[in-house]
């Protein structure tokens, strides 16, 4: 079975849905998850996880990086580019260096509320199916984290910079957010992902890449095993009885890195450095809780 993680340039246009898709007809593989939804109008680095692997999607890094223009003195109903425009204020005279420390104003932890058009689940529907019916809801605010935001380039009415966040960060609620703070307004004017679930930008290949190594039947060669994309869990190996037992799903006392903390997820590896299994760290065991290499199948996981 094919299966491991490949990232793919998302162009701005498609959906990260209709990016799968294509992934799908190119490949013939029919089970394919991704790290994170794209606007479609976002570009950028999607990760793509192939059958086994797309259960392991929610262990990779959530942080976030992300290079985004904003555009000031409007603000759109959908906060970015494809909205329509609901004000018009005068922009004020900013410097370099004030809107370099405006950034720095949204660095650290603070709660953020979500764009109304946006695909967060509300009382069981989709919010942007809320927003196209006119209906205002208050959204609730969520938790969230900016490690870092810099200025790279401003020439008014354009803020353009690099931010790295948690995941859950919405760009177009932050670019909105800067807007309200000159008192102005602004909307989001382009974005490209450029790190994500581990993995950079500069790693990922484009569809038209992706379509050409599928016709020389090697494109698998790219794919990253789940053993690399696991690589920032720490790792313990077992073998013999242990690694029996790690196959069948038992827990196992011990083989904890030193000091781990409980809750700790735990890579298991076999002597031949086959990953074998992710574990929760109790304190005192290691208790399954994906096995990828179970007792009646190969051990095919690198």
């Amino acid at each position: 079975m094919d299966c491991g993680m490949l990232p793919i340039i998302k162009p701005a246009g498609p959906s990260s849905a209709a990016v799968v898709g294509q992934v799908r007809r190119i490949t013939g593989i029919k089970k394919i998850g991704h790290s994170g939804t794209l606007d479609p109008a976002a570009e950028g680095l999607l990760v793509l996880a192939f059958n086994r692997a797309t259960a392991l999607l929610s262990y990779l890094p959530s942080d976030k990086t992300y290079q985004a223009v904003v555009c000031l003195g409007q603000m759109t109903d959908s906060l970015d580019a494809q909205g329509k425009i609901q004000s018009q204020h005068p922009v004020p005279p900013l410097s370099v260096q004030e809107v370099s420390a405006l950034l720095q104003r949204f660095s650290g932890s603070q709660w953020q509320k979500p764009p109304l058009v946006s695909a967060l689940h509300y009382r069981g529907e989709r919010l942007y199916r809320i927003a196209r019916r006119g209906e205002q809801v208050e959204v609730p605010l969520r938790k969230i984290t900016i490690h870092y935001i810099r200025l790279r380039k401003f020439q008014s009415p354009f803020i353009e910079f690099e931010v790295a966040c948690s995941g859950g960060t919405y760009i177009r609620s932050l670019a909105a957010d800067l807007g309200t703070s000159l008192g102005c307004g602004g909307y989001l004017h382009h974005l490209t992902r450029t790190a994500c679930g581990g993995f950079t930008l500069p790693e990922a290949i484009t569809l038209e890449v992706l379509s050409r190594r599928c016709e020389k039947d090697d494109w698998k060669q790219g794919l990253v095993s789940l053993n690399q994309a696991l690589r920032h869990i720490p790792a313990v190996y077992v073998d013999g009885r242990d690694e029996t037992a790690v196959r069948n799903g038992r827990s196992i006392p011990g083989f904890a890195p030193p000091e781990p903390e409980a809750g700790t997820i735990i890579r298991i590896l076999n002597p031949k450095h086959r990953l074998l299994a992710l574990a929760r760290w109790t304190g005192e065991e290691l208790v399954m809780q994906r096995v990828l290499c179970p007792a009646n199948e190969e051990i095919a996981c690198e």
